[in-house]
């Protein structure tokens, strides 16, 4: 395009004001209500300055030296809203008030330039919070908008109505995505994204470091997915879907937390993944292989089904892509070596089995009480009097949570400075993680090591592949006995249905849960499995298109991954057929190649000249055609008639007063489909005629 220095009209302006109103909006939702409040004013107040050019107050309002001060203030305002300006949201927040300020500035044809540019980078940062199906629809519009804003920029006075830009803009989209879709399918591929963007200091999604109570039961009310699941073999019974996630093994009375576990491969280290002796696959137990698409929730955990057997991995072929992308800790977590903030995929294998064996018995931190609660201690040391065994006292505590009247509800009463006693003898009602907490209490009040384990439990398939949401958040907990830890789950003494169905089954039609959670199956639950199957195929075969998959392309096409050169030039032939196709280039041929792109009646008109193309008969240079027909109904008696009407006919049509066509000597636009049928086939008649004929083929 080339540079302009004259002013903006109101078209242009139109055409950019739109621009900018379908780049911005969809950001919307995802920064501060003031940033999107102060970039629609600078845009309307613009756009008022245009319709209203005697307001004084305008022009000193977006004079260049106020909008500068404004941009200066809006720079330190983001400063102070987000704490830090180097990072995503901080980023992204300045520039889109940054274009609104352009906008509002704008003089000039070079300025109009600046804020396409500016705009087109602002769509393109809507991929840095989303890559779903969603957020390539929603910049469709504004690649649109843009193509319109281009051909009103390049040729303000003669530009064409937005409607017929756009058409030209999806017309140049269409004849483009066959290209696309072929550098898409064969360029070379990243093992990351093309950003690298400083951590933002964002709330997580999902599961945390630590637990409290009614902090796994808020996350019971989400819907948000925490991963999908695609199993190779069968899909494991509910029962046994536990998602390992967070280890708490410290506890201070009234809240779990990490001691140590989230200190391993700490970032700033060198990450080297290990695996520890204990999850050797080929101990006992069902092995199940599957493929995890992880939610960013901005953790550094990863999940696995109870007992990983394997390090988690980006492909199942030896390879680079093969390396794996977390370790597993000695209390069975798998840590990446930095917190998930996109969609990672990952190939995992685990063994189904609730018992875990360990080499030596564990430190005394997993038997450390707080001394807050002091009654539960009392309960310990009755039932641990009655039950010395391990085995037998873990019983006793599930059968006095089974007898006693305890109630599984979300919204239980509020509980005191000692949490674990009120919680046993007073309110006697909560959620999962009040009856981990106690049961763990419990336990080591009585010398026995344990832990809280936090993480999924259940899921939900949706055709090929399970949904795991934040519904299924879960606590259990894990006790050390016979050498080796066991998975204990007190709250399915409590609420059988909540391991076997779901939260929903245990908690009621009261309980605020969502038709997703509850698991029904009415239209709005299946419209939305369907949606989310096809953003699981988006993901799976566009947003997670890999070198892996790239490799497997090319061998269910049957063919070896090319080389580099083969390719380049396989693409520079395809891609140059292509343009010449389109732009109507077409090889040069012989001339026998080629087929005539003519009516019918045309090509018999053509067929009976090639005929009669030899001897005396064949038509003379200058010859026209009725006087050629004239000649041969004199040379054949017997067919004079019918060459006589047929030169007639074409006396009719060679003289009307439509112009004839460039490529025949037949004018046929005045002519009925009726005459030019007869004209077709007396035209047949009299070459099948003339050629049976002894005269012809001398």
């Amino acid at each position: 395009m080339r540079p302009s220095t004259s002013g903006v009209d109101r078209r242009t302006l139109a055409a950019l004001a739109l621009l900018l109103l379908l780049v911005q909006l969809p950001h919307v939702m995802h920064l501060p209500a003031w940033v999107s409040a102060t970039g629609t004013a600078l845009v309307g107040l613009r756009l008022l300055a245009t319709h209203r050019p005697n307001l004084s107050l305008l022009d000193r309002l977006l004079s260049s030296i106020a909008l500068t001060v404004l941009s200066v203030l809006l720079t330190l305002c983001i400063r102070w809203h987000y704490g830090y300006l180097v990072g995503r949201d901080p980023a992204v927040a300045l520039l889109f008030l940054l274009v609104a300020a352009k906008f509002a500035e704008l003089r000039r044809g070079s300025d109009a330039t600046t804020l396409l540019c500016l705009s087109s980078f602002l769509l393109l940062t809507l991929y840095f919070y989303s890559q779903t199906l969603i957020a390539a629809l929603v910049t469709l519009p504004a690649v649109l908008a843009l193509g319109h804003a281009l051909a009103v920029l390049r040729d303000p006075p003669g530009a064409q109505p937005l409607r017929d830009n756009v058409r030209l803009v999806g017309t140049m989209l269409l004849q483009g995505a066959p290209l696309a879709i072929l550098l898409f399918l064969v360029f070379p591929r990243l093992s990351g994204p093309l950003w690298s963007l400083p951590e933002d200091g964002l709330a997580t999604t999902g599961l945390s470091d630590s637990m409290s109570p009614g902090s796994i039961g808020a996350l019971t009310l989400s819907d948000e997915v925490a991963f999908r699941v695609e199993f190779d073999g069968a899909v494991p019974a509910r029962r046994e879907r536990y998602w390992r996630g967070p280890v708490l093994d410290h506890f201070d009375g009234a809240r779990w937390s990490q001691l140590d576990g989230g200190r391993e491969n700490d970032r700033g280290r060198r990450f080297e993944p290990t695996m520890p002796a204990s999850n050797d696959p080929s101990t006992t137990g069902d092995t199940l292989d599957y493929r995890v698409l992880l939610e960013p929730h901005r953790q550094r955990w990863l999940f696995a089904l109870e007992r990983a057997a394997s390090l988690p991995r980006g492909s199942d072929a030896p390879g680079a892509s093969a390396q794996p992308l977390a370790t597993l800790t000695h209390d069975g977590q798998l840590l990446a070596p930095e917190p998930i903030t996109r969609v990672l995929g990952y190939h995992q294998r685990s063994t189904l089995s609730d018992r875990r064996s360990t080499e030596r018995e564990p430190g005394a931190v997993y038997t450390a009480l707080a001394g807050r609660n002091p009654r539960t201690e009392r309960l310990a040391a009755e039932l641990r009097t009655a039950h010395p065994r391990p085995a037998d006292y873990v019983q006793a505590v599930l059968e006095r949570f089974g007898g006693a009247p305890f109630a599984y509800t979300l919204t239980p009463r509020t509980l005191g400075d000692a949490p674990v006693d009120d919680f046993l003898f007073k309110t006697r009602e909560g959620f999962c993680e009040h009856y981990a907490s106690a049961f763990v209490v419990l336990l080591r009040a009585a010398g026995i090591p344990s832990r809280v384990v936090t993480g999924y439990q259940g899921g939900r398939m949706n055709g090929d592949y399970m949904i795991v949401r934040q519904s299924d958040a879960h606590a259990w907990a894990e006790a050390w006995f016979d050498g080796a830890w066991h998975r204990v789950d007190p709250t399915a003494a409590i609420a059988p249905s909540r391991v076997n169905t779901g939260p929903g089954a245990a908690l009621g039609d009261g309980a605020g849960l969502s038709a997703l959670s509850r698991g029904e199956a009415g239209w709005l639950s299946a419209m939305a499995l369907r949606w989310d199957r096809v953003n699981h195929g988006w993901q799976r075969l566009v947003v997670d298109f890999d070198d892996d998959s790239q490799a497997e392309l090319w061998e269910r096409l049957g063919l070896d991954p090319p080389l580099l050169w083969q390719l380049t030039l396989a693409v520079i032939l395809v891609a140059g057929a292509w343009s010449a196709l389109l732009l109507g280039w077409r090889p040069p041929m012989p001339r026998r190649w080629r087929r005539d792109r003519l009516p019918v009646h045309e090509r018999a008109w053509r067929r009976l000249e090639r005929r009669l193309g030899r001897g005396e008969l064949a038509r003379r240079p200058g010859e026209t055609g009725s006087v050629w027909l004239t000649r041969i109904a004199g040379a054949f008696p017997e067919q004079a008639e019918l060459a006589q009407a047929l030169a007639r006919r074409f006396d009719t049509l060679r003289f009307a007063t439509a112009r004839p066509s460039p490529s025949s000597s037949l004018s046929s636009s005045m002519a009925s489909p009726d005459e030019l049928g007869r004209l077709e086939r007396d035209c047949r008649r009299l070459a099948k005629a003339l050629s049976r004929s002894s005269a012809v083929t001398r």
